[in-house]
């Protein structure tokens, strides 16, 4: 039951965060790379890429929790979810290597590529059409009812 609640709050968290981060990528694409608001950046690519890897591997709890809770398991829909959120993880855990590659190039007193910030945005904007049609399938697994 545990792992079904942090699967849920972290999922979340993705959802919100992603999109958040899209935008101050693309308002501060043009600063510095070494600059204040990178390294914020750099870190939350990292966290972010952190908090996506323990959703995606608390799914499967939360998959055995659904299927003792609903009546009507709908399997199709469950490892459609279920792909689509490694999609997802695997997208934004590159979004996290390149974060990490920030911080070393920063912790080696150089300045981070510029088309890192271009590579970050491409893939966080994929990601986020990611999450949304991820989403969307865990919403139909929850309320079938609301499917359309």
């Amino acid at each position: 039951m545990l792992e079904n609640w942090i699967h849920v709050m972290l999922v979340h968290v993705a959802i919100i965060a992603t999109p958040w981060l899209t935008y101050r990528t693309i308002y501060h694409r043009k600063d510095p790379m070494d600059s204040r608001y990178w390294k914020v950046n750099f870190s939350a690519l990292i966290a972010l890429a952190i908090i996506t890897v323990i959703a995606y591997f608390t799914g499967p709890e939360t998959a055995d929790w659904v299927k003792g809770t609903l009546t009507d398991y709908p399997q199709d829909l469950v490892e459609d979810h279920a792909l689509w959120g490694r999609i997802g993880m695997v997208i934004q855990g590159i979004a996290g290597i390149l974060g990490i590659m920030g911080w070393a190039s920063i912790a080696q007193e150089e300045i981070p590529d510029r088309r890192i910030a271009t590579i970050v945005i491409a893939l966080l904007v994929v990601n986020i059409l990611v999450l949304i049609y991820t989403g969307h399938l865990g919403g139909q697994i929850r309320r079938p009812d609301l499917s359309f």
